[in-house]
C-alpha cells in the first residue's frame, strides 16, 4: 500500500478514535499567506490556531486532561521510548511525558503526523521539524525500518548539537511510531504481503 492509501485510510479511523476533533490530510499551515512559506503536514488534528494572534493553548491543555486523549498519547509515548531504543545512552534525552506534551505551547494544530516511506535524510528531517513545530505533538511514522533508523539517528545528531554546544532544534515534542504500531493503536488490521 502507498504512503498516500494508508494516509487517506487511517484519517477517518484516526478521526473517529479523537472524537470530535478534525483530522485533515495534506494540511497547509499558512494557506493564503503568499509571502510565507507554508508547511503542509501530511494528517493534522484540530483545534486549528490559523488566526494571527490567537493560539489554543488553552484548548490544547484541555484535550490533554481527557482520559480517552491522554491514554492514546502514552501510548505513543511508550511506542517512541521503545523505537529509540539504546539511543539514548548516547545522545537523545528522553523526557517525561508532561515535558513532551506541553513542550509547544504556541502550536498551529493539537496533531502534526507526518509518514515517510522513502525521502532522504534532509526531507525526512524536514518533516521532523514541521512536525514538531506545528503540532503541540509532533509524531513521525515510519513505513518501514530505514526510515525508523533515520528519524532515531536526526534525533540523536539533534542532541548531539545541542551537547556540544551547537545550533540546533529542540524536538522535544516529535515521537516516533512505526506504521505497525499506528496500525495498532488504531485497532486496524495489518496488512500482510500474499505469498504466491
Amino acid at each position: 500500500m502507498k504512503v498516500s492509501q494508508f494516509q487517506e485510510n487511517i484519517a477517518p479511523i484516526l478521526s473517529a478514535r479523537l472524537n470530535p476533533l478534525e483530522v485533515i490530510c495534506e494540511w497547509r499551515a499558512f494557506e493564503n499567506l503568499s509571502y510565507q512559506y507554508s508547511p503542509r503536514v501530511d494528517i493534522a488534528v484540530s483545534p486549528f490556531s490559523v488566526r494571527p494572534g490567537r493560539n489554543r493553548t488553552m484548548e490544547y491543555n484541555q484535550l490533554l486532561l481527557d482520559l480517552n486523549i491522554n491514554e492514546f498519547l502514552r501510548s505513543i509515548y511508550g511506542y517512541h521510548i521503545q523505537n529509540i531504543g539504546d539511543e539514548w545512552l548516547r545522545e537523545i534525552e528522553i523526557p517525561a511525558f508532561d515535558i513532551v506534551i506541553n513542550k509547544n505551547q504556541n502550536a498551529r494544530c493539537f496533531l502534526a503526523i507526518e509518514i515517510e516511506n522513502t525521502s532522504t535524510k534532509k526531507h525526512i528531517m524536514g518533516s521532523m521539524i514541521n512536525a514538531a513545530s506545528l503540532g503541540r505533538i509532533g509524531i513521525g511514522v515510519a513505513y518501514n525500518d530505514s526510515v525508523k533508523r533515520t528519524f532515531v539517528r536526526i534525533l540523536n545528531y539533534l542532541g548531539f548539537l545541542k551537547r556540544v554546544e551547537k545550533n540546533t532544534y529542540d524536538a522535544t515534542n516529535f515521537l516516533i511510531l512505526t506504521k505497525e504500531q499506528l496500525e495498532s493503536l488504531l485497532n486496524i488490521e495489518i496488512e500482510r504481503p500474499v505469498n504466491t
